[in-house]
């Protein structure tokens, strides 16, 4: 496991060594976990037990709270490469696109060997610049460093689809999921490459996928439901004349 520091936060589905999970926790579930690593601040306020605090705020969504509490980590751990990746992800919550920017290339000069901060500064960049040729090359590096980072997978897929190049695309969707299935992030971008090679029939089974391990995630259900739909009225016009060949095809 990349990041040693998390190991609690491991107990709550996520796994640092991929990406953190968007999934929302219950509100019962961040009370107890909160009210547990306070406890355990107050007797022995070390920086892991601020770094997993700052996680299960991230996760819960308070993401002031995050960098705070994540601050607070790099106080005690100023060369924490796991907290200064976790506040580059908070900038960008925070919609702090310079200093997240910033963050990402001071990780990269100060951890060369830091596989995620690779995936996540190239996932930064098709977010904020669509470099595709410099996100690429991130990613390349970064799964050289651990060919096992499913999420690293999924992105360069999405970057060969957006340069038309489909089947390395597919074959990297295929990797991705030999070591990641069942995430919700995973299943999301998955669902996004598919839709844009034109595989709409799996698009729509890892929406599904990502709405079973998160149905209360609003945006995965209305996109499932989009492109479900736009499936359906598809299959209807291939075969107009064949209802019950139609009704096969939705079991």
């Amino acid at each position: 496991m990349v990041f040693s520091a998390f190991g609690q936060a491991l107990a709550l589905g996520s796994d640092w060594s991929f990406q953190p999970s968007d999934k929302l926790l219950s509100s019962l579930d961040y009370r107890r976990s909160r009210a547990r690593l306070l406890r355990r601040i107050a007797s022995d306020p070390q920086a892991s037990h601020y770094l997993e605090l700052a996680w299960l705020e991230y996760r819960k969504r308070h993401y002031e709270a995050a960098k705070e509490t994540v601050e607070k980590a790099l106080q005690q751990m100023p060369q924490s490469a796991e907290a200064h990746l976790l506040l580059a992800m908070i900038f960008e919550r925070l919609e702090k696109m310079e200093e997240a920017g910033e963050m990402y290339r001071k990780l990269l000069r100060e951890h060369p060997d830091f596989s995620p901060a690779y995936r996540e500064y190239a996932r930064y960049l098709l977010a904020t610049e669509g470099t595709m040729q410099a996100a690429e090359s991130h990613l390349l590096r970064g799964l050289e460093l651990n060919p096992r980072d499913g999420l690293g997978h999924a992105l360069l897929a999405e970057v060969y689809a957006g340069t038309g190049r489909r089947r390395q695309a597919l074959l990297h969707l295929e990797i991705a999921n030999w070591y990641h299935e069942g995430d919700t992030l995973l299943h999301q971008r998955c669902a996004k490459v598919l839709m844009q090679v034109g595989e709409f029939h799996q698009a729509v089974e890892h929406l599904r996928l990502a709405v079973e391990a998160d149905p209360r995630n609003k945006e995965i259900r209305s996109l499932f439901r989009v492109v479900k739909r736009s499936q359906e009225k598809k299959r209807a016009f291939l075969f107009p004349v064949f209802p019950f060949f139609r009704k096969r095809l939705r079991s």
